[in-house]
Order: C-alpha cells, then sequence, then structure tokens
C-alpha cells in the first residue's frame, strides 16, 4: 500500500452528531458496555470495539500505518449490531466453532449476553455505535450476500492472514500492507458498499480497517451531503456514540492484573505452565497390585 496516497479530511471540528461519553461518566464491570449501548437509544448500526487482549493489541497498532500521526487506533474489531442483540461479525480475536464459519465465508453472530466478552469493559474498554444509514434491512441483505458469495469478498483468507500475523507465525508483514483489510471492517465495507455507502472515503485502497471506519464518522462526514453532480441523492450524515476508556493501546497478559482500568504487572507466575511442572516433580504415587497366589488344590 502506498500511504502517500492518503487524503486528510479539510472540516474544521469533528462530527457534532457522535456523542461521547466521558469514562468517569461510564458504567463499569461485565456487561457494563452493554448497559452503555442500550442507553445510546441506537439498536442497529455498526459496532466499534477495542480491546486489550494480544491479538487486539496487535490489531490496534497494526492500524496506526494509517494515521498521520502513527498512534494506535482506539479500535480491534467491528460489527453490524441487529436489534440490540446481535453483533454479526467475522472475528479473528476469536475462533469458534471453525466447520460453520467456513460454510458462512467466516460470518459469526455473536450473541450480545452475559457470556459475551464484549460486554466486560475490562477486556474491551473502548465501545462506540455508528450509523451510516436508516436503511439497516438493506445492510443485513447484503451482509446475508457476504456470508453466501464467497466471491463478493474472500473474509476466510483475511482471517486467516491476520492470525498469522497476530499470533507471529511466519514473517509476514503488517496484512493492511499487503491488501488484507481487517474482516469485520471489510464484511462492513462491502455490506455499506452493496448500498452504494462509502465506508472509508479517506483511504486510497480497498484496506479497510475499524480506524477507517470511525475516521469516515469522525471527519469525513461531509463526504455523504449531496453533491452538485447528483442533487437528488439522499443525505445521510453519520451519527453515533463513542466511549474511550483505554486512549493508548496497552495490553493485557495472563499474568496481569486490573486495578480499576490500569493494567498492573506481577510477578506471579503462569498457573498452567506451573502446575504441568509440579505435577511432572512430584508424580502421585501408585498403589502396587498384589499378585495373587495361586490356591492349593
Amino acid at each position: 500500500m502506498n500511504l502517500s496516497g492518503l487524503r486528510r479530511s479539510d472540516v474544521a471540528s469533528g462530527n457534532p452528531l457522535l456523542k461521547e461519553t466521558p469514562p468517569d461518566a461510564a458504567p463499569q464491570g461485565d456487561s457494563a458496555n452493554f448497559t452503555w449501548l442500550s442507553s445510546t437509544g441506537y439498536r442497529d448500526g455498526v459496532v466499534l470495539l477495542g480491546g486489550t487482549a494480544i491479538v487486539d493489541f496487535r490489531m490496534r497498532v497494526a492500524q496506526s500505518e494509517l494515521r498521520q500521526d502513527l498512534l494506535p487506533s482506539f479500535w480491534s474489531t467491528c460489527g453490524l449490531l441487529i436489534d440490540g442483540e446481535v453483533l454479526m461479525t467475522a472475528r479473528v480475536d476469536a475462533i469458534s466453532n471453525s466447520s460453520a464459519r467456513v460454510e458462512r465465508n467466516g460470518l459469526e453472530a455473536v450473541m450480545l449476553d452475559a457470556e459475551s466478552r464484549y460486554g466486560d469493559s475490562r477486556f474491551y474498554p473502548n465501545i462506540a455505535i455508528l450509523q451510516f444509514t436508516d436503511d439497516h434491512a438493506a445492510i443485513r441483505q447484503h451482509v446475508a450476500r457476504i456470508g453466501q458469495e464467497r466471491n463478493i469478498v474472500d473474509l476466510l483468507a483475511q482471517i486467516v492472514a491476520w492470525l498469522g500475523y497476530c499470533w507471529a507465525v511466519g514473517d509476514r508483514g503488517n496484512p493492511l500492507m499487503h491488501g488484507h483489510g481487517i474482516p469485520s471492517a471489510t464484511l462492513l465495507e462491502r455490506a455499506h458498499g452493496l448500498a452504494s455507502i462509502d465506508l472509508s472515503p479517506g483511504l486510497p485502497s480497498a484496506s479497510s480497517c475499524p480506524e477507517a471506519i470511525w475516521q469516515a464518522a469522525r471527519w469525513w462526514y461531509q463526504a455523504y451531503h449531496p453533491t452538485a453532480s447528483d442533487p437528488k441523492s439522499a443525505a445521510f450524515t453519520p451519527r453515533g456514540a463513542y466511549l474511550i476508556r483505554q486512549p493508548a493501546a496497552a495490553a493485557l497478559g495472563i499474568r496481569d492484573d486490573l486495578q480499576g482500568d490500569q493494567i498492573v504487572g506481577t510477578n506471579r507466575a503462569d498457573e498452567l505452565i506451573e502446575g504441568l511442572r509440579q505435577s511432572a516433580s512430584h508424580p502421585r504415587p501408585t498403589s502396587k497390585r498384589r499378585r495373587p497366589t495361586a490356591k492349593n488344590k
């Protein structure tokens, strides 16, 4: 990718239809994100999430190359919110039911319930809900098409590329620089694109990512107004709400603790590895069976 093609928006201020929730006014805990999401009043649209796991951290840093300031993105994954209950996405941060995902081109429905880590502010401190259209039914239809037609976009190839990068497997560099968008963002970009809505007007290529979607809503909102060449086109200014608890990307390791919203390192050993070592050093005693004696005839 040629970064010299990145375009900078010339608007003087950010989108006034994006409402920020200050971190100190936001809920915390297991289902805090879902509580906040419900409070916004939006039940459909694009959800952006920024996580603290190693995979999330690497995806946030990878997107820094698409920013003028080269800082990590607030966001690591995204999805299409449906009726406030389900998130349609193509995840890299969690691999589940891989056989079904192969049949659906990587598409997955994540229920936003108590079992979903997306609700936990410790694991996903950043969240936003954005709308680029009020025709949500059309976007759902296009998401379904992508799940059935791999020729529209191969999300599985992108998932594999990003897993290799996030897990440091092989010698591949940043997938964004090789034309592989973040699959969850590519899903949304193509679904909206099929509805003639551009989610990344500032990007010179199709390497979509949550950062590009965020920039579109925040700084390119005037690009969605009717143009002189097409004054009758329908106008819909992007809108939504966002909550940034962790502006600087940081990863929560398996031996780290959380104190409030701060990640704190410890000297604690890896419980799984130490448990294996201790069981190897102190094997359980085995009882010897007494060999049966032959009875006298």
